[in-house]
């Protein structure tokens, strides 16, 4: 099982986000409230910026995802080049999009990841094609030599931070099940498995 998942192709990204005095994106003639949208071939490099969807008109400093790409030759550029261009690459694409404010305001605080960077991550998600995942997810389902396989890769809808949750979830109620724990399983599945969701 262990080479199976190693066998799995894997994307990686890199995201930067810059803080600011205050959420100015908030205030602009045509105000952003949380969303992301696609940079274009104007800047690019940057992929998708996202502005927060929380604390709405919220005071103090704020701050946004100014780039977040997982094209494959963007990402090896950027792991390739220094924190500081890079973050300096991102907050000259946001005094593009949203003129000097950006650079007035930017508190000079800033967050680059690169996940292949990461020597616990190596990427962000897997991406493994249709016959991997035909071949590879029902036995993610089982336990092997006393291990249980959990993991944005062992779900259904691989690359998502929900589908880390969901492959944690499942492994833990598999865990109890394995340990004769029938009901504290049932109970898991009940309180954590959006059962709650009505539709």
């Amino acid at each position: 099982m262990m080479e199976a998942i190693s066998t799995l192709p894997y994307t990686s990204a890199c995201k930067v986000a810059l803080e600011f005095e205050t959420r100015f994106w908030e205030h602009l003639d045509q105000p952003i409230y949380g969303s992301c949208y696609i940079a274009g071939p104007d800047y690019p490099g940057i992929g998708s910026v996202c502005y927060p969807s929380y604390n709405i008109n919220g005071t103090g400093p704020g701050a946004l995802l100014g780039s977040y790409i997982s094209n494959p030759e963007w990402t090896e550029k950027w792991m390739a080049m220094n924190e500081n261009e890079h973050v300096q690459y991102v907050l000259d694409a946001m005094v593009g999009i949203h003129g000097s404010v950006a650079q007035k305001q930017y508190t000079g605080r800033s967050s680059r990841v690169c996940q292949a960077l990461d020597p616990l991550e190596g990427a962000s998600w897997a991406d493994p094609t249709v016959g991997q995942h035909q071949l590879y997810l029902p036995e993610y389902f089982k336990t092997h030599n006393n291990m249980i396989f959990i993991g944005e890769h062992t779900s259904y809808t691989h690359a998502w931070i929900a589908s880390a949750l969901e492959s944690g979830i499942r492994g833990s109620v598999q865990l109890l099940l394995e340990l004769g724990l029938v009901d504290e399983a049932k109970a898991t599945v009940e309180k954590w498995m959006a059962r709650w969701v009505e539709v």
